[in-house]
Protein backbone atom coordinates (compact mmCIF):
# COMPACT_ATOMS: atom_id res chain seq x y z
CA UNK A 1 0.00 0.00 0.00
CA UNK A 2 0.89 3.63 -0.07
CA UNK A 3 -0.18 5.66 2.11
CA UNK A 4 -0.48 9.27 3.40
CA UNK A 5 -0.41 10.78 -0.20
CA UNK A 6 -1.05 14.36 -0.62
CA UNK A 7 -3.35 15.72 -3.43
CA UNK A 8 -2.13 18.87 -5.46
CA UNK A 9 -4.48 20.02 -8.04
CA UNK A 10 -2.19 21.87 -11.13
CA UNK A 11 -4.36 23.87 -14.37
CA UNK A 12 -4.44 26.79 -16.75
CA UNK A 13 -6.74 29.09 -16.79
CA UNK A 14 -8.37 29.28 -19.82
CA UNK A 15 -8.86 33.33 -20.06
CA UNK A 16 -5.81 33.88 -18.65
CA UNK A 17 -4.95 35.84 -21.93
CA UNK A 18 -7.83 38.36 -21.01
CA UNK A 19 -6.88 39.15 -17.39
CA UNK A 20 -2.96 38.64 -17.53
CA UNK A 21 -1.98 41.82 -18.51
CA UNK A 22 -4.65 43.83 -16.73
CA UNK A 23 -3.73 42.45 -13.43
CA UNK A 24 0.17 42.63 -14.20
CA UNK A 25 -0.75 46.44 -14.24
CA UNK A 26 -2.72 46.65 -11.51
CA UNK A 27 -0.51 44.54 -9.41
CA UNK A 28 2.78 46.81 -10.64
CA UNK A 29 0.63 50.01 -9.47
CA UNK A 30 -0.22 48.14 -5.91
CA UNK A 31 2.71 47.15 -5.44
CA UNK A 32 4.29 50.57 -4.78
CA UNK A 33 0.92 51.95 -2.56
CA UNK A 34 1.54 51.11 0.47
CA UNK A 35 2.53 47.62 0.14
CA UNK A 36 4.22 45.31 2.55
CA UNK A 37 7.85 44.66 2.20
CA UNK A 38 9.21 41.95 3.80
CA UNK A 39 12.25 42.42 2.68
CA UNK A 40 12.40 39.08 0.87
CA UNK A 41 9.21 39.84 -0.97
CA UNK A 42 6.26 43.13 -1.52
CA UNK A 43 2.75 42.00 -0.86
CA UNK A 44 -0.21 44.23 -1.72
CA UNK A 45 -2.52 44.93 1.26
CA UNK A 46 -5.98 44.77 1.68
CA UNK A 47 -8.54 41.70 -0.14
CA UNK A 48 -7.38 41.33 -3.29
CA UNK A 49 -10.89 40.29 -4.22
CA UNK A 50 -12.08 43.64 -3.18
CA UNK A 51 -9.76 45.89 -4.55
CA UNK A 52 -8.75 43.92 -7.95
CA UNK A 53 -11.81 44.98 -10.27
CA UNK A 54 -13.94 42.84 -12.64
CA UNK A 55 -10.51 40.47 -13.32
CA UNK A 56 -9.99 39.78 -10.09
CA UNK A 57 -13.82 38.79 -9.46
CA UNK A 58 -13.84 36.44 -12.42
CA UNK A 59 -10.60 34.78 -11.67
CA UNK A 60 -11.58 34.43 -7.85
CA UNK A 61 -14.63 33.02 -9.18
CA UNK A 62 -13.16 30.45 -11.14
CA UNK A 63 -10.53 29.29 -8.49
CA UNK A 64 -13.07 28.79 -6.02
CA UNK A 65 -14.99 26.68 -8.78
CA UNK A 66 -11.89 24.71 -9.36
CA UNK A 67 -10.88 23.76 -5.90
CA UNK A 68 -15.00 22.72 -5.18
CA UNK A 69 -14.29 20.20 -7.97
CA UNK A 70 -10.88 19.11 -6.96
CA UNK A 71 -12.56 18.22 -3.39
CA UNK A 72 -15.46 16.66 -4.83
CA UNK A 73 -12.99 14.28 -7.45
CA UNK A 74 -10.89 13.63 -4.12
CA UNK A 75 -14.22 12.56 -1.86
CA UNK A 76 -16.01 11.04 -5.05
CA UNK A 77 -19.33 12.96 -3.19
CA UNK A 78 -20.95 16.48 -4.02
CA UNK A 79 -19.29 19.36 -1.37
CA UNK A 80 -22.56 19.26 0.58
CA UNK A 81 -22.37 15.38 1.23
CA UNK A 82 -18.53 15.47 1.72
CA UNK A 83 -19.48 18.53 4.19
CA UNK A 84 -21.86 16.44 6.02
CA UNK A 85 -20.15 13.85 6.75
CA UNK A 86 -16.85 15.40 8.38
CA UNK A 87 -19.43 16.94 10.64
CA UNK A 88 -20.80 13.34 11.70
CA UNK A 89 -17.39 12.94 13.78
CA UNK A 90 -18.96 15.50 16.55
CA UNK A 91 -22.41 14.34 17.35
CA UNK A 92 -23.41 17.27 18.47
CA UNK A 93 -22.78 19.26 15.48
CA UNK A 94 -25.00 16.70 13.36
CA UNK A 95 -28.57 18.42 14.43
CA UNK A 96 -28.80 19.98 11.18
CA UNK A 97 -28.60 19.08 7.38
CA UNK A 98 -26.02 20.44 5.63
CA UNK A 99 -27.57 21.38 2.40
CA UNK A 100 -25.74 23.26 0.32
CA UNK A 101 -21.72 24.32 0.77
CA UNK A 102 -19.42 26.24 -1.42
CA UNK A 103 -15.86 27.07 -1.30
CA UNK A 104 -15.20 30.65 -0.13
CA UNK A 105 -12.26 33.40 -0.04
CA UNK A 106 -11.06 33.79 3.56
CA UNK A 107 -7.98 35.98 2.58
CA UNK A 108 -6.79 36.85 -0.44
CA UNK A 109 -3.52 39.04 -1.81
CA UNK A 110 -0.41 39.35 -4.70
CA UNK A 111 2.87 38.80 -4.03
CA UNK A 112 5.58 40.84 -6.16
CA UNK A 113 9.36 38.91 -6.42
CA UNK A 114 12.03 40.77 -7.67
CA UNK A 115 15.82 39.32 -8.14
CA UNK A 116 17.34 38.10 -4.71
CA UNK A 117 13.77 37.61 -3.00
CA UNK A 118 12.43 34.11 -2.24
CA UNK A 119 10.17 32.46 0.47
CA UNK A 120 11.11 30.50 3.05
CA UNK A 121 8.94 27.22 3.86
CA UNK A 122 5.42 28.10 5.62
CA UNK A 123 2.17 27.14 5.92
CA UNK A 124 -1.57 29.02 5.93
CA UNK A 125 -3.39 28.26 9.15
CA UNK A 126 -6.81 27.74 9.30
CA UNK A 127 -7.28 27.15 5.85
CA UNK A 128 -8.71 24.08 3.87
CA UNK A 129 -7.19 24.89 0.62
CA UNK A 130 -4.20 27.15 -0.54
CA UNK A 131 -4.29 28.98 -4.35
CA UNK A 132 -1.55 30.25 -6.45
CA UNK A 133 -2.11 31.88 -9.51
CA UNK A 134 0.75 32.99 -11.84
CA UNK A 135 0.17 36.07 -13.28
CA UNK A 136 3.23 37.31 -14.77
CA UNK A 137 7.43 36.10 -14.67
CA UNK A 138 10.06 36.68 -17.57
CA UNK A 139 10.32 33.02 -16.70
CA UNK A 140 8.76 30.07 -14.93
CA UNK A 141 7.75 30.07 -11.95
CA UNK A 142 9.39 27.83 -8.98
CA UNK A 143 7.82 26.75 -5.99
CA UNK A 144 8.99 23.98 -3.54
CA UNK A 145 6.02 22.04 -2.14
CA UNK A 146 7.88 20.00 1.32
CA UNK A 147 7.19 16.80 2.44
CA UNK A 148 4.73 17.11 4.80
CA UNK A 149 5.60 14.11 7.42
CA UNK A 150 8.36 15.43 9.78
CA UNK A 151 10.57 12.40 10.51
CA UNK A 152 11.42 11.82 7.09
CA UNK A 153 14.82 13.43 7.21
CA UNK A 154 15.70 12.07 10.38
CA UNK A 155 17.79 9.34 9.19
CA UNK A 156 18.89 7.93 5.49
CA UNK A 157 18.33 4.08 5.62
CA UNK A 158 20.13 4.17 1.92
CA UNK A 159 17.25 2.67 -0.25
CA UNK A 160 14.00 4.91 0.09
CA UNK A 161 10.80 2.60 0.29
CA UNK A 162 8.14 6.24 0.96
CA UNK A 163 9.39 8.29 -1.31
CA UNK A 164 11.60 10.69 0.87
CA UNK A 165 12.31 13.30 -1.39
CA UNK A 166 11.85 16.16 1.54
CA UNK A 167 10.37 18.56 -1.72
CA UNK A 168 9.51 18.98 -5.00
CA UNK A 169 10.45 21.73 -7.20
CA UNK A 170 7.11 22.61 -9.47
CA UNK A 171 8.43 24.91 -12.66
CA UNK A 172 5.08 27.13 -13.62
CA UNK A 173 4.13 29.58 -16.00
CA UNK A 174 1.91 32.30 -16.35
CA UNK A 175 -1.88 31.04 -16.36
CA UNK A 176 -0.99 28.05 -14.61
CA UNK A 177 -2.64 27.74 -10.84
CA UNK A 178 -2.16 25.60 -8.27
CA UNK A 179 -4.41 24.03 -5.54
CA UNK A 180 -3.01 22.19 -2.43
CA UNK A 181 -3.98 21.44 1.32
CA UNK A 182 -3.70 24.23 4.01
CA UNK A 183 -1.49 22.49 5.91
CA UNK A 184 1.31 21.52 2.99
CA UNK A 185 4.62 23.44 3.72
CA UNK A 186 5.96 25.38 0.41
CA UNK A 187 8.16 27.88 -0.47
CA UNK A 188 10.17 29.96 -2.94
CA UNK A 189 13.48 29.26 -4.28
CA UNK A 190 15.82 32.58 -4.50
CA UNK A 191 14.47 34.12 -7.91
CA UNK A 192 17.25 35.56 -9.76
CA UNK A 193 15.31 37.45 -12.82
CA UNK A 194 15.47 41.47 -13.70
CA UNK A 195 11.95 41.34 -14.21
CA UNK A 196 9.48 40.94 -11.57
CA UNK A 197 7.58 38.07 -10.86
CA UNK A 198 4.02 38.37 -10.42
CA UNK A 199 1.77 35.77 -8.26
CA UNK A 200 -1.60 36.27 -6.44
CA UNK A 201 -2.52 33.53 -3.32
CA UNK A 202 -6.17 32.91 -1.79
CA UNK A 203 -7.12 30.93 1.49
CA UNK A 204 -9.72 28.85 0.53
CA UNK A 205 -12.64 27.28 3.46
CA UNK A 206 -15.42 25.59 2.92
CA UNK A 207 -18.74 27.75 3.68
CA UNK A 208 -22.12 26.03 4.22
CA UNK A 209 -25.46 27.26 3.03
Amino acid sequence: MQLFATAVARTRCPFADEVNVPLAALLTERAGEGAKDFGYKRETAGEFTRWGGPEAARLSRWVCAVAGKFTESLTGMPLAEAFGRSLEREAERVADEVREVAVGVTRSWASLYRAGDRHEPHFHPNTALSAVYYVAAPSTCEIDLLDPRPNVDYFDPGISLAGESHRVRLACTPGELLIFPGWLKHAVPPFQDEKPRMSIAWNLNYTPG
